[in-house]
């Protein structure tokens, strides 16, 4: 009986053995197909950027772009520069980028945490649902939405309308980072501050914010991001006094391709990307920095209730 057992054992040893070799080049083959696919869609997306980028140092011919480089140059860059409306049109969009982030980072750090924390299930449920879908609708519908209203209101058309309906959809992005944060936050720090006479207020200030921190920077410097780069509701909500960059840029290809325009088109994607990785390291060293000083229950609970 325990010879046959034996057997047995071995037969589904020789059987697992055989076909794992099998399994393993499938893995493979499945991995090398979505490297290739990735790659391509890589190339797909950064290539006509990259090409872009390098036509903005071509001399051209006469002053104008040509599809042939022929020299290379940087007078597109200061003739960008040069340029008053371009110059007013960065201003513009600093601006509103800047007060976007703002009521970015306030608001959807606030929304992140009552998403998360809030004792009724169907308001988490309803939030989180209002929070997707500001991601979800496409921002033509919000962009005309918005001008409707203003105009059936008689709200005049400025820095603050504009502010107005570019930041909820900053607030869901910073939302949705912060809750992701909160998922993971340890509950004990806060029931032994809470078992040791610490209030709300001090608990959430020495414990849940500093935990936050990195995701609440993260969240708003990819809503400055995003807002400096808004296209569709800016072009809805802007007047000639109150251009952003993107709709100053998507407005001059009706003269034709420009090299300045591709100066300055490849000067805001480089921005873009330096904010991004500006917004990974810092999320990284953060999250570095709180876990290498290390809390502890104690060590929180004394901290909120000094």
């Amino acid at each position: 009986m325990n010879g046959q057992r034996a057997s047995s054992s071995d037969r589904l040893r020789a059987q697992r053995a055989a076909t794992r070799p099998r399994f393993s080049s499938r893995l493979n083959v499945a991995q090398t197909g979505l490297g290739a696919w990735y790659a391509l869609v890589v190339v797909f997306l950064f290539v006509p950027i990259a090409t872009g980028i390098v036509y903005s140092f071509n001399l051209g011919v006469d002053n104008k772009q040509t599809a042939t480089l022929t020299g290379w140059t940087l007078q597109w860059y200061a003739a960008a520069w040069n340029d008053l409306s371009l110059r007013h049109a960065v201003e513009e969009s600093v601006i509103v980028a800047a007060w976007c982030a703002l009521l970015s980072v306030l608001l959807g750090t606030m929304l992140g945490f009552v998403v998360v924390r809030h004792r009724a299930r169907r308001v988490r449920r309803l939030l989180t649902l209002i929070t997707y879908l500001l991601l979800i609708v496409p921002e033509s519908v919000i962009g005309i939405s918005l001008l409707l209203f203003y105009a059936v209101t008689g709200v005049p058309l400025d820095t603050a309308t504009l502010v107005a309906g570019i930041t909820p959809i900053g607030i869901a992005v910073v939302a949705l980072v912060v809750r992701a944060r909160m998922l993971t936050l340890d509950r004990d720090l806060e029931d032994a501050a809470a078992d040791l006479g610490a209030t709300r207020t001090a608990t959430l200030r020495h414990i849940v914010l500093p935990q936050l921190a990195p995701a609440v920077a993260a969240g708003g410097v990819m809503a400055y991001t995003f807002s400096f780069d808004n296209l569709v509701i800016s072009a809805f909500l802007t007047t000639p006094q109150t251009g952003t960059l993107p709709v100053y840029l998507y407005g001059s290809l009706q003269y034709g391709p420009s090299p300045a325009v591709y100066a300055a088109a490849s000067a805001v994607f480089v921005f873009t990307v330096a904010m991004l990785a500006v917004a990974a390291l810092l999320y990284r060293a953060m999250r570095q920095r709180s876990s290498s000083q290390g809390f502890s229950p104690e060590h929180a609970a004394q901290t909120a209730c000094a």
